[in-house]
């Protein structure tokens, strides 16, 4: 029967929801209890339509997401996260900003990031990383007799400047270290800029200083 896929009070051993995973799987087939969890965990997932999946009734699988998810958001909170989700899903349809966060990500874990909010979604040239606002621009290709390089356009009020190069790499420049009219880039005639090449040296230093002063601040609170 339906009513038996219920679970109990909490308990520390974690049985009620062991239970509920046994007689789950004994009606629907094994794994059908993580495939249930699986479409809870996907904000665009209507109960509806994982009610058909599973043949139940919509009200059967707001019951289940109650029972095995309490705390979870349900109703026009659960919309809003879609709505939510299916805007960042068109940022990284963005072809720079998916790249910026490729190259940031094997420096930076996910959760270090912040979007920042926009009408209508979320700025796909602005984020924040440890707090720090980095504008997202790309180089453009110049050409000045048989030497290339890349022309940097300025960006006002960022902390750092992420310049995608094509295929040669990117940079992560201090906003305060270029001229607010820009500069243009060599990798063979640019030491000043050679060292903010392919490294978020610069935003990581400036991110370690403010974990080390927040510790600070906390033991002398």
């Amino acid at each position: 029967m339906q009513g038996e896929l219920t679970v109990e009070s909490e308990e520390p051993d974690g049985r009620p929801a062991r239970r509920f995973a046994g007689v789950f799987e004994d009606r629907y087939g094994v794994g059908a209890e993580a495939r249930l969890r699986a479409l809870f965990a996907q904000p665009c997932e209507s109960f509806a339509a994982i009610a058909a999946a599973f043949g139940v009734t919509r009200e059967r699988v707001r019951q289940w997401h109650v029972e095995l998810l309490p705390e979870a958001p349900r109703g026009h909170a659960r919309q809003r996260l879609c709505h939510a989700h299916q805007q960042k899903r068109q940022l990284f349809q963005d072809p720079l900003f998916r790249t910026f966060y490729q190259d940031a990500r094997s420096h930076f874990g996910p959760h270090r990031f912040a979007l920042v909010q926009a009408r209508g979604g979320f700025r796909r040239r602005l984020v924040r990383l440890d707090g720090q606002s980095i504008a997202i621009r790309a180089g453009r290709r110049v050409l000045r007799g048989s030497a290339g390089g890349w022309q940097l356009s300025g960006a006002a009020r960022a902390d750092f400047i992420y310049y995608r190069l094509g295929d040669e790499g990117f940079l992560v420049i201090p906003g305060r270290a270029l001229p607010r009219g820009g500069a243009t880039f060599r990798a063979d005639g640019s030491p000043a800029l050679a060292r903010y090449r392919d490294s978020f040296a610069a935003v990581l230093s400036v991110a370690a200083v403010s974990v080390e002063h927040s510790a600070l601040q906390e033991r002398l609170s």
